[in-house]
Order: C-alpha cells, then structure tokens, then sequence
C-alpha cells in the first residue's frame, strides 16, 4: 500500500491505499521548497504536518531543529519512518497532537519559524465563517508566539477561504496579536494544478511567507 516518491531531494514513503486523499498532496511541492529556503538555522514548527512534507524540507535545508505536529498518529509514524529515511532525525521530533490544543501552550520565542498547512476547513460556503474563525485562530496563536523578526509560512486549500477572505483574516490576526506582517513571498498551487479562469474551483491555495515585524 506504500510506494516511494522523491520531491527537492527528499525520499517519502506515501500511503497511497490508505493515506489521505491520494496519501500526498503534489500541490505544495514549490512551496515545501520556498520554506525549506527559509528555514537554514532556524528553530521550526511544522503544524498539521501529515507526513512531515513540509518539516523534511525544512530540515534538509538546515534548520537547527523541527517539530513536526499532527493529530493523526499513523501521520506522525510515517512522517518519523520519513525522517529516518532521510538521516533528519537527529533534527526532527514528530509528536501526536491536536495544534489547537498545542499552540496556546507553547512558550513565545520557543520556535522562531512556523508554518501552518491545515486541511480545508470548509467545504461549502455555509461554514465558511466558521472556518474563517479557525484560520485566525491559529494564525493568531502562531503570530503571538514568533519573536520579532520571525518567519511565518500559512495557507489554505479551500476555495471557500478566498483570497479576499483569507487576506482579511490575516490582517486581522495580526491586528489583534499586535504585529505587522512583512510579506516575503505569496505563491499557489503547483502548475500541474492548472488554474482555469471561469472556473473558479481551480483556484484554491493560498500560499504566504511572512516575516513578523
């Protein structure tokens, strides 16, 4: 039920049987790599991790420590057998948990690079503003907690969360966690997933890289 897939240099093992959707998600393969460039010395958490696609990169491109946070513990297995794969473990803790439950616990300044790369929160426009309150919320903890002159790496891959909605969300976030948010870069899906104008389901990743001033 496993095959191996090689993305930037790094080695997955993808549940392609039982995983998640296809056990992979090839949209973000840019993205991994925009981040991995942020995170060289950098002490990072990897929230809602899946099988640690975004924390593998960061620590092939240097970081001196990453945590890689799921609620699903058979995510975390394969995202630890993943970092043994690609000789990180020695700078990769993987750990079972619910980031909501997570973030308000953690210490500011304990982790100067945050990337958040939740599942869709919504999937129709009637929990829309629900899900808009979920994505603030983490966003805002995560914001809280990055020492001046951190980094912050956050998406969404609803269409529902538009990019005027996802926008707004963030700006409100950082109003209330009392930052400005220095925009490094702003990215979407992989071009192998082909935006078609008119057709408006295509376009659905948001994609930002932050500095928190």
């Amino acid at each position: 039920t496993t095959l191996f897939r090689s993305e930037n240099g790094i080695y997955f093992d993808v549940d392609y049987i039982n995983g998640q959707k296809t056990g992979y998600f090839l949209d973000q393969k840019y993205n991994r790599a925009a981040a991995g460039r942020l995170a060289h010395g950098r002490r990072v958490l990897d929230c809602f991790t899946h099988t640690g696609s975004f924390a593998l990169n960061a620590a092939k491109g240097g970081a001196a420590h990453v945590t890689a946070v799921d609620v699903s513990e058979s995510a975390v297995e394969m995202a630890r057998a993943n970092a043994e794969r690609n000789c990180v473990s020695d700078v990769m803790d993987c750990v079972a948990a619910n980031v909501f439950d997570l973030l308000p616990r953690l210490q500011k300044g304990q982790y100067d690079f945050i990337i958040l790369d939740p599942p869709a929160f919504t999937k129709s426009r009637q929990t829309t503003r629900r899900a808009m309150a979920g994505y603030k919320e983490i966003n805002y903890r995560a914001m809280r907690l990055l020492p001046r002159g951190g980094y912050l790496a956050t998406c969404s891959c609803s269409h529902f969360a538009t990019e005027e909605l996802f926008r707004k969300m963030l700006r409100d976030a950082a109003h209330d966690a009392g930052v400005q948010l220095r925009q490094i870069e702003a990215r979407q899906q992989a071009a192998d997933h082909p935006i078609l104008w008119g057709v408006e389901e295509t376009s659905y990743l948001k994609f930002y890289l932050f500095q928190v001033v």
